[in-house]
């Protein structure tokens, strides 16, 4: 308790000083930037048919509490189908492959121990690494909500879709994952913790209210017992725990 009221006191005192208060705010500025961009969706061929998909998908009684469950970690941009659908995630992927790769290759290490020049070489292929992978991502995770919405409500969001309207849909998700990645760097660079986690963090706070009410709501209703309320939220925990542990 000492030391969390000292680690209080530590922040509060550092706001006296103007650096670090422009810091501060810069962060939170970004934060905003990032939930400003979680509501955009994704451009699709058919707007109306979209929102009759995710009215479908969050009302239906059947795998309710999962696609809560799901956007909740997404930080609402699955209840929005929104251009941060993927997330920080191409990034941390690409972040573990380099650190195995980086334990498999000896140049890698060796560019490893090299100080800052060889930690601004690793994530600039950390970078290079991250777009393919968004783009491989960005792919899936549209075939995915797809499939899910066919067998949920029959509904086919890419049915009028063109191949420009793909290559249109593909790119803003890998845009929107590129973009929270440089996001992430900036408040990084900061110094106000890690940029990644943060964002995740603000994320999936943000998107807990509104899932906490709809879990009550089906908890009332008895549509789901409350041990699965608690198995969910268990869940849920566990699930930040390991992406903040992986992303680090």
């Amino acid at each position: 308790r000492v030391s969390n009221a000292m680690n209080w006191k530590v922040i509060w005192r550092s706001f006296k000083y103007n650096d670090m208060r422009k810091r501060v705010f810069a962060v939170f500025g970004m934060i905003v930037v990032f939930r400003i961009l979680a509501q955009i969706p994704i451009p699709l061929a058919d707007p109306t048919t979209l929102k009759e998909l995710l009215d479908t998908l969050f009302t239906a009684t059947q795998d309710t509490q999962l696609f809560g469950f799901l956007d909740v970690l997404s930080g609402g941009a699955l209840a929005n189908f929104s251009i941060m659908l993927i997330g920080l995630g191409p990034y941390i992927n690409a972040s573990i492959i380099m650190q195995l790769l980086t334990q498999a290759i000896p140049k890698l290490e060796a560019l490893n121990k090299e100080g800052e020049y060889g930690r601004k070489k690793i994530n600039q292929i950390t970078r290079m690494i991250t777009l393919p992978l968004a783009i491989v991502q960005s792919i899936g995770a549209i075939v995915l909500v797809r499939q899910q919405a066919q067998q949920i409500s029959g509904i086919d969001i890419t049915a009028n879709a063109s191949m420009a309207n793909w290559v249109l849909m593909v790119a803003a998700l890998t845009g929107g994952a590129m973009l929270l990645m440089w996001l992430g760097e900036q408040i990084t660079s900061r110094g106000i913790g890690n940029g990644a986690s943060v964002l995740i963090f603000a994320g999936i706070i943000s998107g807990m209210p509104g899932a906490f009410v709809r879990l009550l709501e089906l908890g009332r209703t008895k549509e789901i017992a409350p041990f699965m309320i608690f198995v969910i939220f268990v869940l849920l925990l566990l699930a930040i725990a390991f992406i903040v542990y992986m992303e680090r």
